[in-house]
């Protein structure tokens, strides 16, 4: 009864101090007279909230996992408001770098709900505090610039179930894997990778690498030898 309890009053309070971030993902083109991302800020709640966002450096490790560096690279405008109940609010993220020309930079704008009460005649201990986070993806891309995706390493796992692969972004914009072709090849035929799961909608950034696990074909005898290989769109 108390775990039902304690879960209603959380999602009454995630309800009370809802907000929402858009788009989740924004593209800068070339960085020089198009140097401006705008995102919307948007409070669905009844109460006022106040809203802080910084833009930070995306550095993903080969296992996806981000570090977040601080960075200068940008101007918000305003980087913290206070949002009416039902209100929204268009915020300017300005790259101030000049003219991107070789190779995309990646970065996260970071939308944090505040943990300050703007409320004026609140009662004490009514209410349970919860921090909201919106984490989106902001890129400055060069134009007109491809990416190709390669295979760099396929290894059999030492129990025969697995594949340990690694995908190489070759280009100078980021791949977000949407619909990932991948076969292998053993004996002169090709065998479709039907499996896809944690390859699936996951992001390769310019000039860097992930590594995933791959379920093979049960046509595959992955004992003798083969060959992964990404199929790009053309």
């Amino acid at each position: 009864m108390k775990k039902l309890l304690l879960l209603s009053l959380l999602l009454v309070s995630l309800s009370s101090q809802a907000f929402k971030l858009m788009p989740m993902s924004y593209s800068i083109s070339g960085g020089g007279k198009n140097n401006t991302a705008l995102f919307t800020v948007q409070n669905d709640s009844d109460e006022p909230l106040a809203i802080q966002l910084e833009v930070r450096v995306r550095d993903m490790a080969v296992d996806g996992k981000e570090k977040h560096p601080e960075t200068d690279d940008f101007l918000i405008f305003p980087d913290q408001l206070i949002l009416g109940p039902k209100k929204r609010r268009v915020v300017k993220v300005k790259w101030l770098k000049g003219e991107l020309k070789d190779t995309e930079k990646a970065y996260r704008l970071i939308a944090e709900q505040l943990p300050i009460d703007v409320k004026n005649n609140k009662k004490k201990g009514s209410d349970i505090k919860i921090l909201l986070r919106y984490v989106a993806a902001l890129y400055v891309t060069p134009k007109d610039k491809l990416t190709e995706i390669k295979v760099s390493k396929a290894i059999t796992s030492k129990d025969l179930r697995f594949i340990h692969l690694t995908l190489e972004n070759v280009g100078p914009i980021h791949k977000v894997l949407l619909k990932p072709k991948l076969v292998i090849v053993q004996e002169k035929k090709e065998f479709p990778i039907t499996k896809l799961e944690g390859i699936l909608g996951e992001n390769i950034l310019a000039f860097s690498k992930r590594n995933f696990h791959l379920i093979p074909p049960e046509s595959v005898n992955i004992q003798k030898p083969y060959v992964v290989k990404y199929i790009n769109a053309q």
